[in-house]
Formats: C-alpha cells, structure tokens, sequence
C-alpha cells in the first residue's frame, strides 16, 4: 500500500510541474487551471 501511495504522489507532482510549464506557456485551459489550484492547494504550493 505504501508503495501505491508514493505512487499517486509522484504522479501528483508530475501533473504540477506539466501545468505549471503549460501556464507559463500561456496554454493553460479553464479545466486546467482549476485542476493546477487544487494541486496548490493539496501540495501546499501556493
């Protein structure tokens, strides 16, 4: 189970690092930036 978690939070991170150069590229949909705040916010990123 451990190892499934380490997992999600990898991918987590993943998905915030790809939005964030996506928002710095200005290529950021609406969908996206929604999903990029609650990634801030779950992470602790703000």
């Amino acid at each position: 189970m451990t190892e499934k978690v380490a997992k999600s939070i990898k991918f987590l991170m993943l998905e915030y690092e790809r939005l964030l150069k996506k928002q710095k590229d200005g290529k950021l949909s609406k969908s996206e930036l929604e999903t990029l705040n609650s990634l801030k916010k779950f992470l602790g990123k703000n």
